[in-house]
């Protein structure tokens, strides 16, 4: 019997028997890998979603951890004109700080205190938001 390069999987000759066990060893080696993967992808050092605003002054977002750093961006309707978009970037962590961004014990927050504020825009209702946050 052969077995792949790759992945050590076996690869049966015309001439070899085939076993039982072999197949169940095959299925258990398959199953090992994708936990593994699994696990690997778990502990990536950040984490990316999205959220889509709720028009509220105050939020949080869960990601399951304690972020050191977060980047939220989006596009918000340019509500003076009804037209285009208003582009935002907010940041915090580490050395960077943003008034109405906080780091949680289970993710990030936001609160405005100035509704009319006019950027930048973290919670428009209806508006799509992506973040990264870094473990």
């Amino acid at each position: 019997m052969n077995y792949t390069e790759k992945y050590h999987l076996p690869q049966w000759e015309e001439t070899d028997r085939i076993m039982r066990t072999d197949f169940n060893q095959m299925c258990a080696d398959i199953e090992s890998g994708i936990d593994m993967a699994r696990t690997e992808a778990a502990e990536l050092p950040y984490v990316v979603g999205s959220y889509y605003g709720d028009g509220e002054l105050s939020r949080e977002i869960m990601v399951g951890f304690r972020p050191q750093f977060v980047i939220i961006c989006g596009n918000a309707q340019n509500t003076s004109s009804g037209e285009g978009s208003e582009q935002g970037i907010i940041m915090a962590g580490g050395s960077v700080t943003a008034k109405m961004l906080t780091l949680t014990e289970n993710g990030f927050g936001y609160e405005v205190t100035n509704a009319w504020l006019p950027f930048p825009k973290v919670n428009e209702s209806g508006q799509p938001y992506c973040y990264i946050a870094f473990r």
